[in-house]
Parts: C-alpha cells; structure tokens; sequence
C-alpha cells in the first residue's frame, strides 16, 4: 500500500494519543518506520477533527471488528493489546498544504476505514480545485460530515 501511497505524492502523517515515549516501539512493530508518528496525548487532534467516542458495544463487541482482527491475523498480524483508551475513534484528513481540513473520514469503529480509492478521489478533487484556482476553504462540521 505504501507503494500506492507515494504514487499519489503525498506526505502520510499518523496522529496517536499515546504518549511519545511509547510511540517509537509502536511505530517499529506497525512498520511505520517510514512515517512521521505525532503523539497528541491530550488529543487537541482529535478534537479538531471531530473524532468521537465509540461505544463497548460497538468497539469491542461487533462482529466487523472481530472479522477485521481476524483478517489481519490471516494476514500474519498479531493485535497488540491494548494499553489506551479503546474507545477512542480515529480518522483519516487530508490537510492542504496551508493547513485546512480539505476532506475528512470519521471512523465508526476500530475497523473503519476509507478504502485508498476513496481517499484517491478525495486528492483528486482537492488538486483538481487547486489546478483552477479554487483554493482549499475550511468546513464547517456539518460540511466535513456530508464530506467524509
């Protein structure tokens, strides 16, 4: 996928809430050597981005979740146990360059991610208003729900 992801020319940057000091490990065994890891243990981030909370029912106990573990274990990755706060909800943005949310996706559980091709379009539309002048505006919440 990282592959992929340099093809589109872009800077990949993870935002975690855990400690810095704990990240550097986190970082080696996720095989993010290559990728800048910023730790936001008061999760201002997160905040910002209108990340949520999910519920122990929805975290822990839907089946999508456990069929997404079951996949990475297919796939030769091992969970790492959980030493944070489960129930926080991540997301992915994309930031113009001069410091707009441009697109964003609010997970609805640990497994929930936008696909690469979605991620994809959403740089594609982003450059094609850059390419014509329109620069990146900053949305409101409402608008980064319809968009994401």
């Amino acid at each position: 996928m990282l592959n992929e992801i340099d093809r589109l020319g872009v800077r990949v940057v993870v935002v975690a809430f855990a400690p810095h000091e704990s990240l550097a490990g986190y970082q080696h065994r996720q095989r993010l050597d290559h990728i800048q890891v910023l730790s936001d243990p008061d999760r201002r981030a997160y905040q910002a981005f209108g990340l949520g909370r999910g519920t122990l029912l929805r975290v822990w106990l839907d089946p999508r979740v456990w069929a997404r573990y079951a996949q990475l274990v297919l796939r030769g990755r091992r969970p790492e146990p959980a030493h944070e706060d489960t129930l926080q909800l991540g997301g992915d943005a994309l930031v113009s360059a001069d410091g707009r949310i441009a697109w964003i996706y609010r997970s609805r559980g640990p497994e929930d991610r936008p696909s690469l091709a979605r991620v994809q379009a959403a740089l594609t539309d982003l450059r094609a208003g850059a390419a014509t002048g329109e620069a990146a505006t900053s949305h409101s919440r409402a608008d980064i729900d319809r968009l994401g």
